[in-house]
């Protein structure tokens, strides 16, 4: 360290080390911290006090077009249906927009409420033998995300037995149904996967189904088709589409009972993001055509 040395006739008396003369330019050695500090102030930045910082709800606010809002205290919305509200999603990094983020096979909340790891697809049930779909009180636009052994709907939906008052489906172009108090003046009587199906249910439950994994070509009529998407992982809805691209005008569903569309002429207008199995679909085609998935 360098010192003043004071000299008098000759001899060394006395020495001041020169950082107790001149003051140490604390700016120059502290602006890295006050950068981090600020760094932090804008990562911690919560403008509607809701416990989600604004830098990430504006990752997931997709344009004004749904999804996250820093300006609405939202932290108990689910907008993806998968029974972890916001704030959880921000707890666990998960996708408030994805139902099954780690692609597994199992929705979120599902994951979470078995203590599983929801960003690990490798603890989702084994091989895609067994999936779980959300269902929220009220209607519900859902498929099969696995085949199972028998298509009949009370072997389908006996894990909420009783929670359900009644299934569409719509094939060929016409409706068909299914009431369980009613099942001789039924006309739908099998569940199977690729295909779309309404279920009204009386409380929030979830479906657990057992299976194999399946991943089959899917017909496509010119108009309207209710279909269901069975791949094993989610995928933006262009690429999920990719086999029938220049021959569907729109993509619909539902989740968190709010519709969500997808535009391939407008895809930067659209709200609708990724197409994930467990949910169904309202394609209008342009034509004709075979959807084969990857």
């Amino acid at each position: 360290m360098a010192k003043i040395f004071l000299i008098v006739c000759g001899i060394l008396i006395l020495t001041f080390p020169i950082h107790h003369i001149f003051p140490a330019d604390r700016h120059t050695d502290f602006s890295g911290a006050e950068d981090n500090n600020r760094r932090k102030e804008k990562d911690s930045k919560d403008s509607d006090s809701d416990g989600m910082p604004d830098e990430w709800e504006n990752a997931y606010m997709m344009n004004g077009l749904g999804g996250l809002n820093p300006s609405k205290n939202d932290a108990q919305e689910d907008p993806d249906g998968d029974h972890l509200v916001n704030i959880d999603e921000f707890a666990y990094k998960t996708n408030p927009l994805i139902a099954d983020t780690d692609g597994g096979g199992q929705h979120d909340g599902d994951e979470v409420a078995s203590g599983k790891n929801p960003l690990d697809p490798d603890d989702d049930s084994e091989a895609g033998a067994a999936a779980s779909v959300s269902l929220q009180k009220g209607w519900n636009l859902i498929s099969l995300p696995v085949s199972p052994a028998s298509a009949a709907i009370s072997n389908v939906l006996s894990s909420i037995s009783g929670y359900y008052s009644v299934i569409w489906a719509y094939r060929g172009g016409r409706w068909r149904m299914y009431d369980p108090d009613s099942p001789g003046l039924s006309d739908l009587s099998a569940l199977e996967p690729g295909w779309g199906y309404w279920i009204n249910m009386n409380r929030s439950e979830t479906l657990r189904i057992s299976g194999s994994s399946v991943s089959e070509a899917i017909p496509l009529a010119k108009g309207w088709n209710l279909v269901g998407y069975n791949a094993l992982n989610s995928q933006p809805v262009s690429d999920a589409l990719g086999s029938v691209k220049g021959k569907y005008v729109s993509v619909w569903t539902i989740i968190g009972g709010v519709w969500k569309v997808y535009d391939p002429a407008n895809p930067n207008f659209s709200d609708l993001i990724s197409m994930q199995r467990g949910y169904g679909y309202w394609i209008h085609a342009s034509e004709a055509c075979t959807w084969t998935l990857n």
